[in-house]
C-alpha cells in the first residue's frame, strides 16, 4: 500500500479512537497562526499556549521540500514530503510495541516553514558529524533526545539519539510504521 493510503487510514483511525473514548483532540494554540486545524479562531488577545480543539485537514497545497533539498544539495526521501505534506494536524500520540511516541505534524503553512528550518539544522548536524543523513518525524516520550527518523537513503524508520546514528530499526518504511503504530488517546495536550 502507498504511504498516502496508509496515512489517510491512520488519520481516520486516530480521530475514531478519540471519538470512541469521548476525548476531544486538543493542541496548544499559536495565536500568530490562523491554522486550518483549529476548530475556532484564536485572537491576538488570547493567551499564548491556550489549548484548542483541532481536526486534521488535508493540505490543499502540499508542503514542498524541493527548495530545501536544493539548498542542501541533497534530495529528500519522498516519504518525507508525503508525511509532512499530506495533512495539517497536531502532533499525533501513538504507541509502538507499548512505547509512547509522538509523530510530528504541522498545523499550517507557517508551522511547515518552521519544521523545514529544523530539518535543515538536523541535516547539517548529520553532515558535520559525518553520519548517514536522517530526517526526523517524531520523538519518544521516554527520552527528550530520542528521535524517530527516516534514513534518507533506505527509507527505514528507526530510533536515534540526537547526534548519534540510528541504533534501532522500527520499520522498513514509513508506510509500514503507520500500519504498526496505534493511536494513543491522551486526555490533555500538554
Amino acid at each position: 500500500m502507498s504511504l498516502d493510503t496508509v496515512f489517510d487510514d491512520f488519520i481516520q483511525r486516530y480521530t475514531a479512537a478519540y471519538a470512541a473514548a469521548n476525548v476531544p483532540l486538543l493542541t496548544e494554540a499559536h495565536d500568530d497562526w490562523q491554522a486550518p486545524i483549529y476548530q475556532r479562531q484564536t485572537t491576538a488577545t488570547e493567551a499564548q499556549g491556550e489549548d484548542v480543539v483541532w481536526q486534521p485537514v488535508r493540505q490543499q497545497q502540499p508542503l514542498q521540500f524541493q527548495d530545501l533539498a536544493n539548498a542542501l544539495e541533497q534530495p529528500f526521501h519522498p516519504d518525507i514530503a508525503t508525511f509532512y505534506g499530506r495533512w495539517y494536524a497536531a502532533d499525533l500520540n501513538v504507541s509502538y510495541d507499548n512505547h509512547p511516541l509522538v509523530l510530528l505534524q504541522n498545523h499550517c503553512h507557517e508551522d511547515g516553514e518552521r519544521l523545514q528550518a529544523n530539518l535543515a539544522g538536523h541535516v547539517l548536524m548529520k553532515r558535520r558529524l559525518r553520519q548517514p543523513m536522517t530526517l526526523f518525524i517524531g520523538l519518544a516520550e521516554e527520552s527528550d533526545d530520542l528521535l524517530i527518523t527516516v534514513d534518507n537513503e533506505t527509507g527505514q524508520v528507526g530510533l536515534e539519539f540526537v547526534g548519534q546514528p540510528q541504533h534501532e530499526i522500527l520499520a522498513p518504511s514509513l508506510a509500514e510504521l503507520m500500519t504498526i503504530v496505534q493511536p494513543r488517546v491522551v486526555t490533555n495536550a500538554a
